[in-house]
């Protein structure tokens, strides 16, 4: 287009949009290429177990309860909020329950072994986290020398008629205490607790872990008790979402 053209353009133009905007004030007029035009952002967050809750209670006005539901994932320890569930650019906030730090740093009751002198440095690194750091020092002594007497009793029997018998009988007795008492958070962002951790010897090859009757006890409890939360917020937030147990 040459510039007399465009002149001509743009004159038309602009008594075109007085025409059609008398009396509604100003305009303006902009040449060259527009932007591209960009597709929407769908919304994506994975925080902790409340932040469905947070989502829903600082946008509960944005948010159309009759396109939204809620997903509980009690073995994964998940909330899932879905909003704008049938568009292609549905927002999702997951918020999951995570076991501690802490927790992982121990191994507890996740079933791995170990030898005692491994143990030991593991526990020393730890030791902030019993009730005293003299007792974590005396059970890293006691990994350390560690001594265990075993009995074993083997008896075999054959009446030659068929029937036999096999019989294995063992009794390992050791220095190691039964049970010792640690206060950490069991999940991430929760208080501390204190429960007790009894070091369990695999009696084959003398290696050993950490297990706790307790803390599975408080991980059942509490992720109820967390979960059930959050979904009370959410509903008392925004009643008409659906909420799904999976």
């Amino acid at each position: 287009m040459t510039k007399e053209e465009q002149n001509a353009a743009t004159k038309a133009a602009i008594e075109r949009i007085q025409e059609l905007n008398e009396g509604n004030g100003g305009y303006c007029i902009r040449f060259g290429e527009a932007l591209p035009l960009k597709e929407p952002k769908y919304v994506s967050i994975h925080g902790t177990i409340d932040a469905p809750a947070r989502w829903v209670e600082k946008r509960k006005d944005d948010i159309v309860s009759a396109d939204a539901h809620v997903l509980v994932d009690r073995d994964r320890m998940t909330i899932t909020l879905n909003t704008d569930e049938n568009s292609a650019y549905m927002d999702q906030i997951v918020g999951t329950l995570t076991l501690s730090t802490e927790m992982q740093e121990f191994g507890i009751n996740t079933g791995e072994y170990m030898s005692c002198f491994d143990m030991a440095d593991r526990i020393k690194q730890l030791r902030t986290y019993f009730e005293t750091q003299q007792e974590a020092m005396k059970l890293v002594t006691e990994l350390r020398s560690f001594k265990a007497k075993i009995d074993k009793e083997l008896e075999l029997s054959d009446d030659k008629r068929g029937n036999q018998t096999i019989m294995r009988a063992q009794t390992v007795e050791s220095n190691l205490p039964k049970s010792f008492k640690v206060n950490m958070p069991i999940f991430k962002g929760t208080e501390k607790r204190t429960f007790e951790v009894e070091v369990e010897i695999n009696p084959n090859d003398l290696s050993c872990t950490l297990v706790s009757p307790d803390a599975h006890d408080i991980v059942v409890q509490e992720r109820d008790s967390q979960m059930d939360g959050v979904l009370v917020r959410i509903a008392e937030a925004a009643p008409n979402i659906v909420i799904i147990e999976q």
